[in-house]
């Protein structure tokens, strides 16, 4: 490997563990980690939408999902119940739990990506920004390939 593919794989690394840490430490309150923050946010800002639609949203298969909505669920944030029109489709909505610490999700976010992005001006966090959906969508197709 040479060593800008080390290099590169090693701040991916780096960013992944310490956005987890961050992310962790900012939600321990809350009864939340860093891997369920988005779930909670993604419920708040859309209100009730099927489980399946995280699958597509967030990439991640349909029993990760399942596991994550059940945690979810346990410390209060989600409430499922089946879908009226197809029986085999489950509704998640937001609980008030959920709505009420949205907020602080929001900011803990805000600041994680103000101290990634310092020292960056406004035209190189919208460059850094369109590079990982460049990344993202290059990985996304990788993985539909196979």
């Amino acid at each position: 490997m040479d060593s800008l593919q080390g290099e590169m794989l090693k701040m991916i690394s780096q960013i992944y563990r310490r956005t987890q840490i961050y992310m962790n430490e900012r939600m321990k309150d809350m009864d939340l980690s860093g891997a369920l923050t988005p779930f909670v946010m993604i419920t708040c800002e859309n209100g009730m939408m099927t489980q399946n639609k995280f699958c597509e949203l967030m990439d991640m298969s349909k029993g990760t999902v399942a596991k994550t909505m059940n945690k979810l669920e346990e410390h209060g944030y989600v409430k499922r119940c089946a879908n009226a029109a197809d029986g085999r489709s489950i509704d998640v909505y937001p609980t008030e739990r959920a709505r009420e610490v949205y907020p602080n999700l929001v900011q803990a976010g805000e600041d994680w990506v103000g101290v990634m992005t310092e020292g960056m001006t406004e035209i190189e966090r919208n460059i850094f920004l369109e590079l990982l959906k460049k990344v993202s969508g290059n990985i996304g197709r990788h993985f539909d390939a196979l």
